[in-house]
């Protein structure tokens, strides 16, 4: 597209060092599934870049999932047959972990998110780079023996895993890659860029929260190893720049609540023009509502049909209520309560005069913003769910929010290859 390169050198230009020697290392791009964010990391990791010179970027999207390809061994059509998950050994991704053994990393990344097992499988020509990888899990089980209850476990081989584990398995065999780039692995040495895109379809609420924990974990730990090597005057000291753009509300705030202590973190909003049909890249300051606002209270009108609110929610909706109070000049949410009612009813019908429901409202957001973990979600009893669905209805009919449906699922290649 057209302009993307001016997209492309926005982004670029973010992670510049400042006069007061402050820097990022992060850009976070939120923007609704089908703008063009999975183009627009594919401009980006080829930006600027001439035939046959080393990729300066290297990037997750949904095409990285491409070069994992199943076998179902169709011709085989019997009991026996392996489901094999295909890796592509020739991508210029992959070459780099020649001659690493990145199973045990591998595992441990896994086991954060999935029960799942993996065994690598080799060409005897090429043992350095495996060839396909086969999945098994272990069933538990309790059995009664001689009139006790034995826990006992059975292994299940060649087994074929959703599509939400497959991309789990593919995005920690990355962040094995990831590890290399970060870690100086000389194969890696001209990666100024990681881009990375929309990494958590298919994901449930807690792998969502697990799996922006480990990436924003990453993230700051290599920031502080540029800020330590700049402070000593090291001038030639490597920096590895990271991208990370996403439709899903709570992976973006997640990410923003990881990385907020880095206070130059970059902030966009992309969106496209209505008229023109470019891509728009908008930039979120401290001072200004995030744009992002109106896919969390989506996301939270969704867990609310859905009946899948959890205690973190009461977390997000504070963070709205304090860009609105920005927005509007003030220091204190407490004035967007102003007209709240008590369980749908009028002031004259409940015991709570109006500013006594102020204070109500404000002291529920305040005692269970900080009891709803991120890291530890629990799902809300009833008596919460009606404080939240109250602070929530209040909030989007009192300012209008107009909410967009997040609950498409498809990545944009499915969108785009189902609009041809």
């Amino acid at each position: 597209m057209a302009n993307n390169n001016e997209i492309i050198s926005a982004l670029r230009k973010c992670f510049d060092i400042d006069q007061e020697d402050k820097f990022t290392n992060c850009a976070l791009v939120f923007a609704y599934n089908g703008t063009g964010k999975t183009r627009l990391s594919y401009d980006f990791a080829h930006f600027g870049r001439e035939e046959g010179s080393p990729h300066h970027t290297l990037y997750y999207n949904a095409y990285t999932e491409d070069l994992f390809t199943w076998d179902n061994d169709i011709e085989n059509e019997t009991d026996n047959r392996q489901y094999k998950l295909k890796i592509n050994k020739d991508s210029a991704l992959i070459q780099g972990l020649a001659g690493y053994n990145f199973s045990e990393p591998l595992h441990k990344y896994l086991d954060t998110f999935t029960d799942i097992d993996f065994e690598f499988h080799y060409d005897e020509e090429n043992s350095e780079i495996p060839n396909y990888v086969v999945f098994s899990k272990t069933i538990r089980f309790e059995q009664e023996l001689n009139g006790e209850k034995v826990p006992l476990e059975e292994k299940v081989d060649n087994i074929k895993i959703s599509r939400g584990e497959e991309r789990l398995f593919v995005w920690c065999f990355f962040r094995c890659i990831l590890d290399q780039v970060v870690n100086g692995n000389d194969a890696y040495k001209d990666i100024e860029y990681i881009y990375i895109d929309d990494p958590i379809s298919s994901l449930d609420d807690n792998n969502v929260i697990a799996f922006a924990v480990q990436l924003y974990s990453v993230i700051r730990q290599q920031l502080k190893q540029e800020y330590e090597a700049y402070k000593t005057g090291n001038i030639n000291f490597r920096r590895v720049k990271f991208v990370v753009s996403s439709h899903h509300a709570l992976f973006f705030h997640v990410m923003l609540h990881g990385l907020i202590s880095d206070k130059k973190i970059a902030r966009f909003y992309l969106h496209r023009d209505k008229d023109s049909e470019d891509l728009l890249l908008k930039t979120m300051s401290d001072n200004t509502p995030f744009y992002y606002n109106v896919a969390v209270m989506s996301e939270i009108q969704d867990a609310i049909r859905n009946d899948r609110l959890y205690t973190y929610h009461f977390t997000i909706i504070r963070s709205v209520m304090e860009k609105i109070a920005e927005f509007f000049g003030h220091f204190d949410y407490r004035f967007i309560l102003d007209g709240i009612t008590y369980k749908g009813n009028r002031f004259d019908e409940t015991a709570f005069s109006k500013g006594e429901l102020m204070d109500l409202y404000s002291r529920i957001v305040n005692v269970f913003s900080h009891q709803g973990s991120f890291f530890a979600p629990q799902k809300m009893n009833e008596d919460n769910k009606d404080s939240l669905k109250t602070l929530f209805y209040h909030i989007k009919n009192k300012y209008h929010f107009i909410l967009p449906d997040l609950t498409d699922e498809r990545s944009e290649k499915e969108i785009h290859l189902s609009s041809k």
